[in-house]
């Protein structure tokens, strides 16, 4: 009779540890909960709230966020949205002066960074398209929270804008 009892306790244990590595696995990967709506950000990470950029965007679609940066509005996209891990992901950003005429003399690149882990350095070069948009294609590598900084060179001026995106 111990032996049985022990034999069951000793089966509860183990299904108990599978379940609760794989709990934290799906946590530490992003989980099922994870998807985050792209939105704009400051430099630290805290969200910009809506009020602050009622005046520059109007009713957007979930794969864009928008965000000032000194004299320019920063609109970024994602497609396909929501992102999957592994999958290539474009991105495309369109500049803006405050009245609405496109920034066709920018650079721009990116740094896909987790927040929350050491991630390789991924930073591609974005192409000028037209009409102020530049575009490029890269993977987000894992599941989690992903911040894209937008990083904007004009002449010898560089500034960053920065979102934040789960997946």
């Amino acid at each position: 009779m111990m032996k049985k009892i022990g034999f069951v306790a000793l089966i509860a244990l183990i299904v108990f540890a599978v379940f609760a590595m794989s709990m934290r696995r799906s946590h530490m990967m992003g989980g099922a909960g994870a998807q985050q709506d792209l939105v704009a950000v400051s430099a630290d990470g805290g969200q910009i709230s809506l009020e602050e950029l009622a005046s520059i965007s109007a009713e957007l679609p979930k794969n864009t966020a928008v965000q000032q940066s000194g004299e320019m509005i920063v609109s970024l996209s994602l497609n396909p949205y929501p992102p999957s891990a592994g999958q290539p992901s474009q991105f495309d950003v369109a500049l803006t002066d405050l009245n609405g005429n496109p920034i066709d003399d920018a650079s721009i690149s990116l740094d896909l960074t987790m927040p929350s882990m050491w991630m390789p350095p991924n930073q591609p070069d974005m192409q000028f398209v037209s009409d102020g948009k530049y575009s490029t294609t890269a993977p987000f590598t894992m599941r989690g929270g992903w911040r894209i900084e937008v990083i904007i060179t004009r002449g010898d001026q560089k500034q960053s804008v920065f979102f934040d995106v789960g997946l």
